[in-house]
């Protein structure tokens, strides 16, 4: 078993009026393993409301202000985006609804625009990636020990190829793990192929020497080549 991984705690602030595109937001980093706090969404009717929003944005990591005319000229959303900029270390990832852009404390960053179609699991992850990646790491890896299909299996590997040169001694051990126990990762072509070789290559000295022959033997010896389908 791997040392189970730390993500990121992550405050929403939307105006009530944008409360689909919090709730997809939510979904999505959920997904990924991350704590996410939605107001409104998560507060319990008798909770004094107020003093929870503090207590969130004092201690999230990072802070998703989804900007729209309706956040702008909300009472709270704006002053949340104060507390915030307040602290240091705390992920700032803008995203637009209808096209307005960071303004007042965060005008200095750069916003995303959210497509017809909502709030994308690409748009958050990438930015993440960017800004954070040590609290969206480990959420990647745990899809790969989730993933069912060789497809699936390719499909989740893939975005941590480029992060290979930046992963900890926990986040390689993790990751050997989850592709050691998943036999749809190490049988799916792109990754017996190319992306387990890789980490190998790459990090063989830093993989506990148990895992690195049995993830090599896995690797060298499958024989699924030709049931390899999603």
């Amino acid at each position: 078993m791997a040392k189970k991984l730390p993500t990121g705690e992550v405050f929403i602030s939307y105006s009530t009026k944008d409360k689909l595109y919090g709730m997809q937001t939510k979904r999505i980093l959920e997904e990924y393993g991350m704590e996410c706090f939605l107001a409104h969404e998560d507060l319990e009717i008798s909770e004094e409301w107020k003093e929870r929003i503090l207590e969130e944005l004092l201690r999230c990591d990072v802070f998703v202000p989804l900007l729209s005319k309706a956040f702008r000229e909300s009472d709270w959303a704006p002053q949340e985006i104060g507390v915030i900029a307040g602290r240091e270390n705390v992920a700032i990832i803008p995203l637009s609804i209808d096209g307005t852009m960071p303004f007042g404390f965060i005008s200095h960053l750069q916003g995303k625009r959210i497509s017809a179609d909502g709030v994308s699991e690409d748009l958050l992850v990438a930015a993440l990636v960017k800004k954070h990646p040590r609290k969206i790491i480990p959420g990647m890896i745990q899809r790969v020990t989730g993933a069912g299909g060789f497809r699936k299996a390719e499909a989740v590997m893939k975005p941590l190829v480029p992060l290979y040169p930046i992963l900890t001694d926990d986040e390689i051990d993790a990751l050997v793990t989850a592709s050691i126990e998943n036999d749809q990762v190490w049988s799916a072509a792109h990754c017996r192929g190319s992306y387990l070789p890789k980490l190998i290559e790459m990090h063989r000295n830093r993989i506990n020497p148990e895992k690195l022959k049995a993830l090599e033997y896995q690797v060298e010896n499958d024989r699924l080549y030709n049931v390899d389908e999603a």
